[in-house]
């Protein structure tokens, strides 16, 4: 009989996805609620603002639910039970997902404060939910895939994520990766990423990212 593989890989990247949702989301009522009812253009920076980081959550999920929960269902049958129940919480998450998205449609439309309104709630209950869900992943998942998982298997999360990611802002999701880690940690995470996108970031992503993010932000 084969002897089961141990694995040692890193996985504690993951946290740097998850505490980016984070941020953003536990942000929203401050970002949103500064917009003037019927200021169409700080409703159209916002709308967009939100609506990639919502794309960016489906691209994050489809990878774990391409690469991630099938490699450790096959290796890990003592913990079946606890990786289904992670995969259903996708489903939930996705619900509350696809109703944050639909009202943000109708704000983009709107511009007003209602909406606005509800808007900064059903993303309040995402945030919940997926702070419920990040805590048991990083408690109970990410130590099963380091043991379970190649260095490779696991390496292959953020090239999906990027591939599937449906957005038209990819330095967005970069710049809010970036801003939240120390200088140093800044340094040494652009080192590690492809030259192109490096080089995309340099030459034109952080200023968009800047750019765009005041205008976001913008209390007045």
């Amino acid at each position: 009989m084969t002897e089961a593989v141990v694995y040692h890989t890193e996985t504690s990247d993951m946290l740097i996805p998850h505490n980016m949702f984070r941020s953003a989301l536990s942000s929203s009522a401050q970002v949103i609620q500064p917009v003037r009812d019927g200021d169409s253009a700080h409703v159209a920076a916002v709308s967009s603002y939100f609506d990639n980081i919502l794309r960016f959550l489906d691209a994050h999920h489809g990878g774990e639910d391409e690469i991630v929960w099938p490699v450790l269902v096959e290796r890990c049958v003592e913990a079946r039970e606890l990786i289904g129940r992670m995969e259903g919480e996708h489903a939930a998450i996705h619900e509350l997902r696809t109703r944050a998205g639909d009202l943000l449609d109708s704000w983009s439309e709107s511009a007003d404060a209602v909406t606005g309104r509800r808007l900064a709630d059903a993303l309040a209950s995402l945030r919940d939910e997926l702070e419920v869900h990040f805590g048991e992943e990083e408690a109970e998942i990410l130590p099963l895939a380091s043991a379970n998982m190649s260095p490779e298997e696991w390496g292959a999360l953020p090239g999906h994520a990027m591939a599937h990611f449906s957005g038209d802002k990819i330095w967005l999701i970069l710049g809010l990766v970036l801003e939240q880690m120390s200088d140093e940690a800044r340094a040494t995470t652009l080192k590690l990423l492809p030259p192109p996108a490096v080089e995309m970031w340099t030459t034109m992503g952080e200023a968009a990212f800047n750019d765009f993010i005041a205008r976001v932000r913008q209390t007045a």
